[in-house]
Order: structure tokens, then C-alpha cells, then sequence
């Protein structure tokens, strides 16, 4: 994967490889259809392979969103003794080929990088370690103490970058100011305000809540003393 992907990519796939390694599986009374569990967000999601297509399907569609495969899926690819991504996995728009060329549209314009999913993929990758790192140091409070006094060293570092970045990329464009978009645009210019939904039900108990309840208590305890 490391050779197909480019650098980004490969490392939100890596993330999700390595929550494969750690999830649970459990097959269902229905053939070819399982709940692959995950540790760290205490979720499950239905799986359902073809072996003879060499294909899954998970219902956290990330795939369908990103083109990346999750960690559910590829648990079950290993589950079905596949140990290299199926080509229909394999995305020519995250190769490092695909990035050597100039990719156009069906009236031959070329295609520009989005930035917003090299930004989300990046979010994603550094969410799981985070994540990982903070329920291995909850365990412990000299652990936490460290993480939070780094995370506040960090914070701040983070800042000055991003307040640098800001400034470098205003000053770069203070001779647009006085720039009008073209009327055409202006026109078809619209905004679409986007619904909020809310969500105040419970969330079921699930297997894996219940298989792990005494590890879940624990990092509780931890996570108690950490508050005070």
C-alpha cells in the first residue's frame, strides 16, 4: 500500500489498518455477515463479504465516502485470508500515479486537488492517535499529567504557527483586494444553509459494551481522577 497510495493517504489507511489489528469480530447467524467491534469508539458495524467477488461492504459507508476502506472491512478481509487490497479498493485518484498526470473532467478541464480532503484525512490520522494515546495514559495519573501539560506546550506551539501561516497567507493576498469576481459567478453564486440534527437517544448497549464492562470501569476510575 505504501508504494500505491501517496504519503497522505497511506497514512489514514495505515490508521485504519492498525484499529483493525485491535478490533473484535463476531459472526452473525446469517452467512457471510459479521459485527466488527472497535475498541476505542466502542462502536460495531455490520459487515457483509463476498469471497467469490472479493468484496465487502461495511455500514459506516466510509468507503463510499472517502475511498478509503475502514478498519471494519479490512478486518474482515483478513478474516477472509486476503492479505492484499483487492484493485477495486484501490482508488486512481489517491495513487501516487494519478498525481503524475493531469487528471480532466468529461469536457476535458482539468481537475484541481481538493485541499478540504487532504485537511480531513490528516484530521482523521491524527484523531486516532490522540485518541489511542489518551486511553493509554487515563490509566495512569502520572501518564495523564504528562499528556495534558504536552498537549498545552503543543497548543501553543500550534498556535504561533497557525497565527504565522495566517499572516503570511493575508499579506500574499493583498493585491486581490480590489479584484471583482466576474458577473457570472456573482450569479450563480448561492448558499445553502445546512440543517442541524440532534440526537437525544441513548445509545443501545451493545456486545462489545458488555464483553468489555470491567475495562471500561477502569479507564472510568482514570478518567474521575483526572477531572479533579
Amino acid at each position: 500500500a505504501s508504494k500505491l497510495y501517496t504519503p497522505i493517504i497511506f497514512e489514514a489507511f495505515q490508521g485504519e489498518y492498525e484499529r483493525s489489528l485491535a478490533a473484535c469480530i463476531k459472526a452473525l447467524d446469517v452467512s457471510n455477515e459479521y459485527l466488527v467491534g472497535d475498541f476505542t469508539y466502542e462502536e460495531e458495524y455490520k459487515v457483509v463479504d463476498d469471497p467469490l467477488k472479493e468484496t465487502v461492504v461495511c455500514s459506516c459507508k466510509q468507503f463510499d465516502r472517502i475511498g478509503i476502506l475502514c478498519s471494519h472491512a479490512l478486518k474482515v478481509l483478513d478474516l477472509m485470508n486476503i492479505k492484499s487490497l483487492p484493485p477495486q479498493y484501490v482508488l486512481k485518484r489517491w495513487t501516487r500515479e494519478a498525481r503524475t498526470i493531469t487528471v480532466q473532467d468529461n469536457q476535458g478541464r482539468n481537475i484541481i486537488e481538493n485541499p478540504k480532503m487532504d485537511a480531513m484525512l490528516r484530521f482523521k490520522h491524527m484523531s486516532y492517535k490522540f485518541l489511542n494515546l489518551a486511553h493509554q495514559a487515563a490509566n495512569s495519573p502520572e501518564c495523564t499529567m504528562l499528556v495534558d501539560n504536552t498537549l498545552d506546550i503543543l497548543g501553543k506551539q500550534i498556535a504561533e504557527k497557525v497565527n504565522t501561516s495566517t499572516s503570511t497567507f493575508q499579506d500574499s493576498c493583498t493585491v486581490f483586494t480590489n479584484a471583482s469576481p466576474p458577473n457570472d459567478l456573482l450569479i450563480n453564486a448561492s448558499l445553502k444553509k445546512k440543517d442541524v440534527q440532534t440526537k437525544s437517544s441513548k445509545r443501545k448497549r451493545t456486545w462489545l459494551n458488555k464483553k468489555h464492562k470491567v475495562r471500561k470501569r477502569r479507564e472510568n476510575k482514570a478518567t474521575s481522577q483526572f477531572g479533579k
